[in-house]
């Protein structure tokens, strides 16, 4: 005999504001630790004749149709899951479930990444430039502890606890903290900013150079990296398409991130709005920046400099560390004020990405839990903080574990994670999207987001251009020799395929579970997730 399904709310509030949105997705973004990246790998020599300029302006109008999707999904189905919502809604239950397993899994492990980055690139950095600035051997000592593995793992460790005891207080107390931080960071970004503007490559290699020598031990250390580099020293190449379009797979690392606030839609208020301004609009707002710091970056030190920099292996020049472009700039000024507040305020950036990760991979297995794909329990949401307490547990342990492998396991120190996410999750999103208007006629018409051009739905155009521009980012990942993921470079490649496969094996073994208790999971997909 099968059994009706009857799905319970979820006992969450709506408790974020449009405001909330558009910082928390500026966060998930993260417009430091883009710069940081990009800079320490784009000009490095991979990508002979590259454009940065080009390639985050590339970026930002390929990834755009996939934030249009997610914040119009939003706004129609305003329910906290993300893809799993919607595309399980869309087409099957089945490619629901798989896109939301493959970005679940790899939220875990991204829980753990941003909080190794803390204590690798934000706390080791601020240590070593107090210790330049005081001329304490001390302090740079203890910067050199925070980079090692252990280092970073314990750092990060105590990170994911102290977020998981916020997120058992609730949404509204992460998101004052959220806010506060944004504008400290911000601040320091802009200060940033200024800095980098009044100084040029006249200055800044005499400057590096005076920083560098408390570590290295040389007079000329940006001549030591050159020499140490010979015949592979960086110059500046004729501008290439295909290196920049390759090249994408760094701002896309952030800007291709601007649609988490999807996975707490049924916390947000007045959803249609927040959301439909929170993606696309922090998407603009950090692809601008990105470029603003950018230009003062290149302005500052210029291309051949940072790729040099980028290029050499640190410890053949005695460096032991490949600097950013925050600690780039507090070697330019001698005031101790202004190296404190660039050094906190990238630190406040480095590990943006953790509590969004883990409140996206807590909202995302209670919503497998009310549908019967996770034991019941995880779905338990406290009556007092209306927070799911057993599955926040769940997401800060594997976290965590996720966190010690990423430091001391170089195989997994690359981005190819996200390759996993564009192909297994963003493509059937963009599918779901194309055919929603078709499959859930009333459900589209009553949204909304139910726009037309020329008699097609807006959202299905939308679903195309998504998925074509995946496809391009994906080719981008798999032609990127410094993505980790490639043909040439199989082993990524083997894990992303079986995180992904592994989403078909759990659906149907939850779905025989239930089955042989007389429960028929497929019935709590017909509607809408009740709030």
């Amino acid at each position: 005999m099968t059994v009706n399904f009857a799905r319970k709310a979820t006992g969450l509030v709506r408790q974020a504001g449009a405001k909330d949105v558009f910082v928390y997705n500026v966060n998930f973004i993260n417009i430091a630790i883009g710069v940081a990246f990009m800079f320490l790998f784009m000009p490095n020599g991979s990508y002979p004749g590259v454009n940065i300029y080009i390639s985050t302006i590339l970026c930002t109008l390929v990834v755009l149709p996939t934030s249009l999707v997610y914040a119009m999904f939003a706004s129609a189905m305003p329910r906290s899951g993300g893809e799993y919502v919607y595309v399980s809604r869309a087409t099957k239950p089945l490619f629901g479930f798989v896109a939301s397993w493959n970005y679940t899994i790899w939220c875990f492990f991204y829980i753990g990444v941003p909080a190794a980055f803390l204590g690798k690139y934000g706390i080791s950095a601020l240590f070593r430039e107090l210790g330049v600035s005081f001329g304490s051997s001390a302090m740079t000592t203890w910067g050199d502890w925070f980079n090692t593995p252990l280092g970073t793992a314990l750092t990060g460790t105590v990170l994911i606890i102290a977020f998981a005891v916020v997120f058992i207080y609730g949404v509204s107390l992460y998101m004052r903290i959220q806010n506060i931080t944004f504008v400290l960071a911000s601040i320091g970004l802009a200060i940033t900013a200024v800095v980098l503007l009044n100084h040029t490559p006249d200055s800044t290699v005499a400057a590096f150079n005076h920083y560098a020598g408390t570590f290295t031990g040389k007079p000329d250390t940006y001549k030591a990296i050159t020499t140490n580099l010979g015949t592979n020293v960086v110059t500046d190449s004729p501008f290439d398409l295909k290196q920049t379009l390759i090249s994408m797979t760094w701002p896309f690392t952030v800007l291709g991130f601007s649609i988490a606030s999807a996975y707490i839609g049924g916390e947000i208020k007045g959803a249609n709005r927040s959301q439909m301004i929170g993606m696309p609009g922090s998407l603009f707002y950090s692809a601008f920046w990105l470029l603003v710091i950018s230009y003062v970056t290149l302005h500052a030190f210029g291309f051949s400099f940072l790729g040099n920099l980028a290029a050499v292996t640190p410890g053949n020049v005695n460096l032991g560390f490949t600097p950013t472009f925050s600690e780039l700039a507090a070697a330019l000024t001698q005031h101790v004020w202004l190296v404190l507040i660039i050094g906190v305020s990238f630190a406040l950036w480095t590990y943006a990405w953790l509590p969004i990760y883990i409140l996206t991979a807590t909202r995302n297995i209670l919503a497998w839990a009310l549908d019967g794909l996770a034991p019941a329990k995880i779905a338990e949401v406290n009556e007092n903080t209306h927070s799911p307490l057993i599955a926040i547990a769940v997401s800060s342990v594997l976290g965590i574990g996720f966190l010690w492998l990423y430091a001391y396991d170089a195989a997994f120190s690359t981005i190819s994670g996200f390759f996993g996410q564009v192909c297994g999750t963003f493509f059937l999103t963009s599918i779901g999207a194309i055919v929603f208007p078709y499959t859930q006629k009333d459900m589209f018409e009553a949204s909304p987001v139910a726009w037309r051009v020329a008699g097609v739905p807006v959202l299905s155009i939308m679903g195309v251009l998504s998925a074509l521009g995946m496809g391009l980012i994906a080719w981008a990942f798999l032609n990127d020799p410094q993505s980790g993921i490639s043909f040439a470079q199989p082993f990524m490649l083997y894990v992303n395929a079986g995180v992904f496969l592994s989403g078909f094996i759990y659906f149907y073994a939850a779905k025989f579970i239930q089955a042989r208790q007389g429960v028929d999971i497929d019935l709590a997909f017909a509607e809408i997730p009740p709030e």
